[in-house]
């Protein structure tokens, strides 16, 4: 109900007086809305489904590890592992680590228990929307192979209304939180731990940045290939170093999480003798968290990774989604790595510690190499986000343009200056390589960084909305691809045919 008020008192707001402000409270009162109970009901339902109805294809998640780096020649444009470090880079961004910090900050250490119960339902979802993704792939006639859920709500439902909305939700998505926001995380990265000038920083990761992109899907995905693995070796090293510092107090942390999860951040801290509705309200905001959170952190449902898995070299829809799904697990295991990280180092309940700031007081308990490890591995996970987000909004506005490619040269200079316009948006000009420490602490992100976090949540309610229904509708073909195929592709396991 708090919602709704907030978004009718935007509404009236806007219309009398419209401005930034006032379009960012209206996007934010809707965001609000759509993304509450309504969205997460109807992405854990559409998970719970998939997953009853494939036969809990989760236990195949080894063996398609397995099939990843196996070779295959076949049509398509990149190698299958090609493919999956393009879709590992483009989700495994800040989100995986600011966002995780954020999590727990706002709906304590219960939100972690509920990103992992939704990690493992949202990867039946990207496996899904893989498997029509590649199965109804597109060659175009200069030999590229492309799809997406633009071309399965276009071609096989015959949704092309909300076909363009997917891609114009897409197109800006990449123009804002996969190019501009991700250079922000990278120069204010660099700019809290070495005093770096963000418009320098902004100018090199823009440059870098084109060298990969202009060299299309190949490139992106060879350059993903040895980034991915690099990046996530030594985050993951850190993380473990931390772990392992605080050892004896494991067993207790996932206590905190459990109790977390099902009383509450208030309970997690020792309240005691709380009714069933003040029980409820109490779980609210970890389940909230947690489940928004894990759809941040894979892209489940939101489709993107998709519009890679239908580039594949391989024979079947069913290897490749399967294989794209552990992009899924990957994503989830960082996450929950970095929450236990947050939680065993015990800021998590400083008020005055918060997002970055909190995930560095944890990882700074590692001396010498954890802020300049951490700094890194958030530069190259922003970088990769980069590069994968510049070839779906490529695809995305190719779709629009109907497969011609004549807009693709300018969408990427214009991808690539907003690469460059990210990383100083918000920061005093300066010609100095250092900026001094007043500086520093004045270069903060404006309303125009709040705005476009806000954009960036309501064009992922433009495309995942239309893709979950396309998935729906056609959930019967999926289960009978799934049952014919998945069995002989990875599995050892009879999968049961229905009762």
């Amino acid at each position: 109900m708090q919602s709704i008020l907030d978004l009718w008192n935007a509404v009236t707001a806007f219309f009398t007086g419209p401005s930034v402000q006032t379009a960012y409270d209206l996007m934010n009162g809707f965001n609000a809305l759509i993304w509450g109970p309504p969205m997460i009901f109807l992405l854990l339902f559409l998970g719970i489904y998939f997953t009853y109805r494939l036969r809990f294809l989760q236990k195949y998640t080894w063996p398609a590890m397995k099939l990843s780096v196996q070779k295959v020649e076949s049509e398509g444009m990149v190698s299958s592992f090609g493919s999956l470090a393009v879709m590992i880079g483009a989700i495994v961004g800040t989100g995986s680590i600011i966002g995780v910090t954020t999590a727990v900050a706002e709906g304590g250490p219960g939100a972690l228990f509920w990103m992992v119960v939704a990690g493992f339902f949202n990867f039946a979802i990207k496996y899904c929307e893989c498997l029509v993704a590649f199965k109804y792939r597109v060659k175009l006639e200069d030999g590229e192979y492309v799809g997406g859920p633009m071309y399965y709500l276009s071609r096989v439902l015959k949704y092309k209304k909300l076909a363009v909305v997917f891609a114009v939700g897409t197109l800006l998505m990449g123009l804002t939180a996969g190019s501009a926001l991700q250079s922000n995380s990278i120069a204010d990265a660099l700019r809290e731990g070495y005093n770096l000038n963000p418009w320098y920083i902004g100018a090199i990761v823009a440059a870098l940045a084109a060298v990969v992109i202009i060299g299309g899907v190949k490139r992106i995905a060879a350059y993903s290939e040895w980034l991915v693995p690099i990046m996530g070796g030594l985050y993951l090293l850190l993380a473990a170093i931390v772990v392992c510092m605080n050892f004896t107090s494991i067993p207790s942390a996932f206590l905190v999480v459990l109790k977390g999860a099902f009383t509450g951040k208030a309970a997690a801290g020792g309240a005691v003798g709380v009714g069933i509705m003040a029980l409820v309200q109490a779980m609210v905001p970890g389940v909230t968290a947690g489940i928004t959170r894990a759809v941040l952190a894979t892209e489940a449902g939101l489709g993107s990774a998709s519009i890679a898995a239908a580039a594949a070299k391989t024979r079947s829809a069913t290897q490749m989604a399967i294989v794209s799904a552990t992009s899924v697990f990957w994503a989830i295991f960082i996450c929950s790595l970095t929450g236990m990280v947050i939680i065993l180092a015990g800021d998590w309940q400083n008020p005055n510690v918060y997002a970055a700031n909190l995930c560095n007081s944890a990882f700074k308990t590692v001396p010498y190499i954890g802020t300049p490890i951490l700094i890194f591995s958030l530069v190259i996970f922003s970088f990769t986000t980069i590069i994968g987000w510049g070839y779906y909004t490529e695809k995305a506005l190719q779709f629009l343009c109907k497969g011609g490619n004549k807009l693709v040269t300018p969408s990427r200079i214009i991808f690539i200056a907003l690469v460059f316009v990210g990383g100083w948006i918000g920061t005093t000009f300066s010609w100095d390589w250092i900026i001094n420490d007043s500086l520093s602490r004045t270069a903060e992100a404006n309303m125009s960084t709040r705005f476009m976090w806000a954009l960036v949540v309501l064009t992922m309610t433009m495309m995942t909305l239309p893709n979950i229904w396309a998935l729906w509708c056609m959930r019967k073909v999926i289960v009978k691809t799934t049952r014919a195929n998945l069995r002989n592709i990875v599995g050892r396991q009879a999968m049961r045919k229905n009762k």
